[in-house]
């Protein structure tokens, strides 16, 4: 006769824990520590996130976490510094994939794949919406997935994107977004934790700085959830005009709106890179286009800044 004991029901570990993580309750040691076990088991983010609401307890009081609730949450922005031989560097961009969903297809994805890995790029990266997500605005929206729920959409993109051979380099968009809305999770990070080779770069924009000796050149990744424009570069020109001098990148690689253009303002080389999907149902409903394709890029530099950039368009169809 087996003595094991059977897995507690998710709702009754997760009970327990946030009667102990959020009002700092504990009826028994002993099952205390069993539960815990379990959810790093089952649900590691969950209880990453748990662990801490305990620790922002600790540190603040019921009225401070109030008044953090209600302020806006500044999203997290990473800066990666690369070091990098030589005064050229190749580059794939590409953006807004919302693996998961209809408008993702898996023959455009391939002819994707094969360019970039026969190009021999430096680099690959991705400016966000990794996956479709779920937006609990728009349940009907669940319709036009193909794969339901957090770890569906995660296992498949981990797969899909572990098809490319150079390094990508990821920030998350509004749709990656959605996990972290509903349940704190940030999926992208969560894909670069299981996929080596696949670099999170932050929530919405990071920098990759390529440092050679002479004057670094900055790559600046940007989503945003701001909207469309009947005008394709109106969208560039404004997210441009909100730089500092100082604060200014020789490169800004954007994603969000589905749209294609090439930009040079501000002494900034500016890539809105279309989308690697088809256009959805919601944006055929709010007649918006959508720029099937990827960019890959021939950029040069030296100590003055970047000399040449060149920026080659693959439009791409089901």
């Amino acid at each position: 006769m087996s003595t094991k004991r059977k897995p507690a029901k998710e709702e009754t570990v997760k009970a327990y824990l946030e009667r102990y993580y959020i009002f700092g309750v504990m009826e028994n040691q002993a099952t205390f520590g069993r539960y815990r076990r379990e959810a790093r088991r089952r649900w590691p983010e969950w209880l990453d996130y748990m662990e801490s609401v305990k620790a922002m307890r600790e540190n603040f009081t019921e009225d401070e976490i109030k008044q953090l609730a209600k302020a806006k949450r500044e999203p997290q922005t990473i800066v990666r510094r690369i070091k990098f031989e030589g005064t050229k560097f190749k580059f794939a961009h590409i953006t807004d994939t919302h693996m998961g969903s209809t408008t993702f297809h898996e023959d455009i994805w391939d002819a994707v794949v094969k360019e970039i890995n026969e190009q021999n790029v430096d680099a690959v990266f991705h400016t966000g919406d990794v996956v479709e997500g779920l937006s609990l605005k728009r349940m009907d929206a669940v319709y036009d997935l193909t794969h339901v729920g957090y770890e569906k959409q995660k296992e498949y993109a981990i797969e899909k994107l572990s098809m490319i051979k150079p390094p990508i380099y990821a920030v998350s968009g509004n749709h990656d977004r959605y996990y972290l809305k509903s349940a704190g999770a940030l999926i992208v990070e969560d894909i670069a934790r299981s996929l080596e080779g696949f670099n999170y770069m932050g929530e919405d924009m990071g920098d990759y700085i390529i440092e050679n000796g002479k004057r670094p050149i900055t790559i600046r990744l940007w989503h945003g959830e701001d909207g469309s424009s009947y005008a394709t570069s109106y969208r560039v020109q404004k997210i441009v005009e909100s730089f500092t001098g100082g604060d200014k990148p020789n490169v800004l690689l954007m994603g969000h709106t589905h749209k294609q253009v090439y930009l040079f303002d501000r002494h900034i080389h500016c890539l809105s890179g279309g989308a690697v999907c088809t256009q959805s149902n919601w944006m055929r409903s709010k007649r918006l286009a959508n720029h099937t394709g990827f960019h890959i890029v021939e950029m040069e530099f030296n100590e003055r800044g970047v000399t040449k950039f060149s920026p080659t368009w693959y439009p791409m169809y089901e």
